[in-house]
């Protein structure tokens, strides 16, 4: 990990990343490695995908030393290198889903056998006495990585919205294992969030970038969200350093509250309308944004915020002591209500007071 005091790496990896994302696009554009315009994009050119590349080595150049005493780390560079390599091949031929959730299954076993980390509970989720998984503790524990994993791929469909969505609930997450003096896991995430940020400074819409550079592709869709569930998955139970939850399981749910609630409303809207969940489409949260006249950068700005909002306010509910019960509740309130304007938006076509407009804004 991150040798403790050590700071001055974090920029480091932040120019490492960005440096590597510039090196690689020649490669890109002489191998076609890239990702093409079409029906269900948002983007409209011929775009690189290597910054899943950038951000792991990056990422493994700072944290390799730490591989060989640490069984945590050693599953999440085995399970998150597998999945790297399925959306690595799966950004040049496609990956039929089955293939792809059975690779994903192998990656969140490697984690469960090898580093012994799982949900156990689900602390006081409905009521006040704590909810144990029991037998069920190892499938439920996987297919709750799998929602992540496969919900922030979905989510990184425009530019600068995956690596925010990731910043937001890496965050989170970095706050409470400060707090609860968890040096290996904040190390761990601190990197990841520099990597990011590396990233981002060539995907967002910032003002030296018309559009985004590259991409990060399902490699690292993939690779990021696999990392993103096990750290969920250990802090919110005792399968850490301390032995002890750093925060209630909710507050996992709260901090990664936009891709479940876009993802959950497009799975269902599929499944009423007699279509696969798997189908792409262009009916996801930023795609309301683009069809109301938003540009894609306002688009990536108000749905981070959003993230940040409802992120915040589940640090906020954790913090305050109050029962999970009552964040669990509270949650299933705003998702309903989420759910029904987000379909509501689309049957009247409109969305936050304004209009659809027929075809996506040019940005």
């Amino acid at each position: 990990m991150m040798p403790e005091n050590a700071w001055w790496i974090l920029p480091l990896v932040v120019l490492l990343t960005a440096g590597l994302c510039l090196v690689l696009i020649p490669l890109a554009r002489r191998t076609g490695w890239h990702d093409h315009p079409g029906e269900r994009r948002v983007h409209e050119s011929v775009t690189p995908l290597t910054g899943g590349p950038a951000m792991l080595i990056a990422f493994a150049v700072v944290l390799a030393g730490s591989l060989p005493q640490n069984r945590f780390l050693q599953g999440l560079a085995a399970g998150g290198l597998l999945l790297f390599l399925t959306g690595l091949f799966d950004d040049r031929r496609h990956i039929p889903a089955p293939v792809r959730f059975l690779l994903q299954i192998v990656a969140c076993a490697i984690m469960i056998h090898w580093a012994d980390v799982r949900l156990d509970d689900f602390d006081q989720l409905f009521t006040g006495s704590v909810l144990s998984l029991g037998w069920l503790s190892v499938p439920i524990t996987v297919f709750c990585a799998l929602g992540v994993i496969n919900a922030f791929n979905l989510i990184d469909g425009m530019d600068g919205l995956g690596g925010s969505i990731l910043l937001v609930a890496a965050a989170g997450m970095a706050l409470f294992a400060g707090m609860e003096g968890l040096q290996q896991m904040l190390s761990l995430l601190l990197v990841l969030m520099a990597s990011v940020l590396g990233f981002l400074l060539l995907n967002a819409r910032f003002p030296w970038n018309r559009k985004a550079r590259l991409f990060m592709g399902n490699s690292g869709s993939m690779m990021l969200g696999f990392i993103l569930a096990w750290c969920f998955i250990a802090l919110g139970n005792d399968h850490n350093e301390s032995g002890q939850r750093a925060f209630m399981p909710m507050t996992a749910v709260w901090l990664f509250a936009v891709p479940l609630l876009d993802t959950t409303t497009q799975i269902w809207r599929r499944w009423r309308a007699g279509l696969s969940p798997f189908d792409a489409d262009q009916k996801h949260l930023h795609h309301a944004f683009l069809r109301a006249g938003y540009s894609t950068g306002e688009a990536w700005l108000n749905i981070t915020l959003l993230a940040a909002v409802l992120g915040g306010f589940g640090v906020l509910l954790d913090i305050s002591g109050l029962p999970e019960y009552l964040s669990f509740w509270i949650f299933l309130a705003f998702a309903f209500g989420y759910y029904f304007y987000i379909r509501h938006s689309w049957e009247k076509q409109r969305f936050l007071g304004r209009s659809f407009l027929y075809n996506e804004p040019k940005t």
